[in-house]
C-alpha cells in the first residue's frame, strides 16, 4: 500500500518553503564604497587616498578601504561619519608609523588569506623584515627607519612587476635613495651617503638604465629586499657569487685548496669596488699603475710575481690576437679564402676570456694553461694572415709575369704582322 504524499502536498503550501536562506547585504565595490565618495571630496592628503585608489593593486584585487582600517564601507555616504568609523566595526584609523610592518602582515603573512589572491606570495616578509637593520630597530622602538610604506608606497600601492611601481627593478635604486641620499636622516646612524649615486656610474646600472637589462642587480639585488642587509665581510663572494658563479667558485676554492682565509681582503669589493662597480679592464691585472694587485702584493712576494705574469700574458694574448684579427680581415678583404684560419682564431678569444676568468682562482699554474694556448692560437692566426699575405703577394707577382709574358708575345706577334704585310705589299 502507497503511502499518501502528504509531506509535498504540505510543502506546497507553505510559502517560501525552498526559498534560499536570507544573505547579507551586498558589500559595495571597492571604488563605491562612502569611504572612496566621501574622501574624493575631502582637501589634500585626505583626498589623495580617494583619488589613488583606482590603480591600487589591493583595490584590483577587490580589497577596500576597511580591509585595511576596519570601518563600515557602506555608511557614512550621507556625512555620517561615526557611522562610517565605528570601532565596533573595527575601524582602526591610520596606523601609527612603527606598527606598520605588523599592519600590513595581518594579510601578508596570512597564508590561507594570501592564497586567495596568489597562490605563490610569501608569506614570510615579516620574519625577513625583522632580521634586517631595517627590521632590528623597527622592533627597537625607532621610528625613523624604513618600513613597508617607505618602499611600497601608502595608497596608490601598485604590483612589483609594474614599471611604475617604486620597487620596479628600474626604480630601487631611486626608491632606496629617498632614504640613503638624505644626510641628515643617515647622520642618526654614522652611515655616509652617496652610494646610489656611486651605483649609477656602476656597470650594472649601465646594463639596467642604458640597455634595460631587467635582470641586472640593484640595490637590493646585494642587500636583500625585506631582509636588507649589508653584506658582511665573510658573504661578499657569496652575493656576488649568485651572479658572476664561476668567478666566486674559483675564488672559494682556492681558499680550500691553499687553507687560507680571504676574507679579510674584502673579497670581491678589493677589486671590484662595491657601488661603483666599472667594467673591468686588463689594466687591473698585473703589476702596473692601474693595477688592483699591488694593493695586496708588494714586490719580491710571490703574490706580486704570479700578478707580473699574469698580467703579462694577458697584454700579449690581446695584442697578438688583435694584430691576428687584423691582418686576416685585410687579408680577406684582399680576396684571400681565410675562413678557416679565422674559425681557428676563435679559440684565441675563448681562451682570453678563461685566462680572465681564472685570474679569480690565483692559480698561476692553471692560468698559464688557459694563456699559453691562447698565446699559440693567436700566434698561429698571426702566421696564417703572413702566409696568406704572401700567397697573395706571389700570385700578384705571378700575375705580373703574366701579363709581362703575355704582351710580349702580343708585341711578337704584332711584329710579325707587319712584316707579313710588308712583304705582300712588294
Amino acid at each position: 500500500m502507497r503511502r499518501p504524499a502528504i509531506l509535498p502536498a504540505l510543502l506546497l503550501l507553505v510559502p517560501g518553503a525552498f526559498a534560499a536562506e536570507p544573505t547579507k547585504p551586498a558589500k559595495p565595490p571597492a571604488l563605491e564604497s562612502s569611504c572612496v565618495t566621501c574622501h574624493k571630496d575631502l582637501d589634500g592628503e585626505l583626498q589623495q587616498p580617494a583619488v589613488m585608489a583606482a590603480e591600487d593593486i589591493h583595490f584590483l584585487k577587490g580589497l577596500g578601504c576597511n580591509d585595511c582600517h576596519g570601518g563600515n564601507p557602506q555608511a557614512g555616504a550621507d556625512g555620517d561619519l561615526d557611522a562610517a568609523h565605528d570601532p565596533k566595526k573595527g575601524w582602526s584609523g591610520r596606523p601609527h608609523r612603527k606598527d606598520i610592518p605588523v599592519f600590513c602582515a595581518k594579510c601578508h603573512a596570512d597564508a590561507a588569506f594570501m592564497k586567495r589572491f596568489d597562490p605563490k606570495a610569501r608569506v614570510d616578509q615579516l620574519q625577513e623584515y625583522r632580521t634586517s637593520v631595517h627590521g632590528k630597530k623597527n622592533a627597537a622602538g625607532d621610528e625613523r627607519v624604513a618600513v613597508c610604506v617607505d618602499c611600497h608606497g601608502v595608497h596608490g600601492i601598485r604590483a612589483v612587476k609594474d614599471p611604475r611601481a617604486k620597487v620596479y627593478p628600474a626604480n630601487v635604486a631611486d626608491t632606496c635613495a629617498r632614504c640613503h641620499n638624505d644626510a641628515a636622516l643617515m647622520g642618526h646612524y654614522f652611515i655616509e651617503i652617496g652610494q646610489v649615486d656611486a651605483y649609477k656610474k656602476s656597470v650594472h646600472a649601465r646594463a639596467l638604465y642604458d640597455k634595460g637589462d631587467m635582470s641586472a642587480p640593484t640595490c637590493n639585488d646585494c642587500h636583500g629586499s625585506h631582509g636588507a642587509v649589508p653584506p658582511g665581510v665573510e658573504s661578499i663572494a657569496g652575493v656576488c657569487g649568485t651572479c658572476h658563479t664561476r668567478e666566486a667558485t674559483l675564488f672559494r676554492d682556492t681558499e680550500a685548496k691553499k687553507g687560507i682565509d680571504l676574507s679579510a681582503c674584502i673579497q670581491c669589493v678589493m677589486c671590484h669596488s662595491n657601488h661603483a662597480v666599472l667594467p673591468p679592464t686588463d689594466d687591473m691585472l698585473g703589476v702596473g699603475d692601474k693595477s688592483t694587485c699591488t694593493a695586496c702584493h708588494a714586490a719580491g712576494e710571490p703574490g706580486y710575481q704570479a700578478a707580473k705574469e699574469m698580467g703579462e700574458d694577458v697584454v700579449r694574448l690581446t695584442g697578438t690576437l688583435r694584430e691576428a684579427t687584423e691582418l686576416l680581415d685585410r687579408a680577406e678583404q684582399a680576396g684571400m679564402a681565410v675562413g678557416p684560419d679565422r674559425f681557428a682564431l676563435k679559440k684565441a678569444g675563448d681562451q682570453l676570456v678563461e685566462s680572465k676568468v681564472l685570474a679569480h682562482g690565483f692559480d698561476l699554474g692553471r692560468f698559464k694553461e688557459a694563456s699559453t694556448e691562447g698565446i699559440k692560437a693567436a700566434e698561429a692566426g698571426l702566421t696564417a694572415g703572413h702566409r696568406a699575405f704572401a700567397e697573395l703577394r706571389f700570385r700578384r707577382k705571378g700575375l705580373a709575369l703574366s701579363l709581362i709574358v703575355i704582351a710580349a708575345v702580343i708585341a711578337g706577334l704584332a711584329f710579325k704582322v707587319r712584316q707579313i704585310e710588308r712583304g705582300g705589299g712588294r
